[in-house]
């Protein structure tokens, strides 16, 4: 069974940067159990980090712009956290079972020149098999609707940190290509999406060659939660 060991949010609603549990790059701290309870005073954001997981789900189901409006959230400027000026991020480190090795998910919506939320980075990411340190192989690399994946289980790249983030698209995918091999070749599809306020891993997730993403698109879309407001 599918479980998050942790989760790390910033610049959504009061949420300017939190994390809770593990990541793939914190591995000595604690993972989230399987029951983990949220307590704190009215105002610190308990409402805000339940309200991302169903924001996260409709950035699958519906894309981001819809996203930002749905369940009364006002739009895009209305979530993101007052005073900020960068992207609302996600990043959510989870295993489809208890020996299986944990997937990271990372997602950052933005503003484009028109001013519409879009999906401005997304990428999903694994260790190799016996690999327990440095940084995970990413399977999955989109920035702002174009990128790469790796189908089956192929292993993907590292890829830096920090230079990736800034480089422009073109220099990142042209670093990918320059690396692969004949094999790596055959298990790498260039991705270009129609609409780029809609999540890769929706489109990408729904086929069969990409059995990663499509199960954690299941996990996503299995998630069950409650609106309700006391009386």
């Amino acid at each position: 069974m599918a479980k998050i060991e942790g989760i790390r949010i910033a610049n959504y609603r009061v949420l300017k940067d939190l994390t809770l549990g593990k990541l793939w790059n914190t591995q000595r701290v604690q993972p989230l159990t399987p029951l983990s309870v949220v307590i704190g005073k009215n105002g610190v954001g308990k409402s805000s980090l339940f309200d991302a997981f169903g924001f996260l789900a409709d950035c699958l189901k519906l894309g981001v712009e819809e996203a930002c409006d749905a369940r009364g959230r006002g739009g895009f400027e209305r979530i993101r956290s007052q005073g900020s000026d960068g992207p609302i991020e996600f990043e959510i480190y989870y295993r489809e079972e208890r020996r299986a090795r944990p997937i990271t998910y990372e997602l950052a919506i933005d503003r484009d020149d028109s001013g519409r939320p879009y999906a401005s980075r997304e990428r999903l990411r694994q260790r190799r098999k016996g690999q327990s340190h440095g940084r995970p192989f990413s399977f999955l690399v989109m920035n702002g609707g174009r990128g790469v994946a790796w189908t089956g289980q192929a292993e993907g790249q590292q890829i830096d940190e920090v230079v990736d983030r800034e480089s422009v698209l073109e220099m990142l995918l042209d670093r990918i290509e320059r690396r692969l091999t004949g094999e790596e070749r055959a298990e790498t599809e260039f991705v270009e999406l129609q609409d780029r306020r809609k999540l890769g891993i929706a489109t990408l997730g729904a086929l069969k060659q990409h059995p990663r993403i499509s199960s954690f698109r299941q996990f996503v879309e299995g998630w069950h939660l409650s609106y309700f407001t006391p009386d």
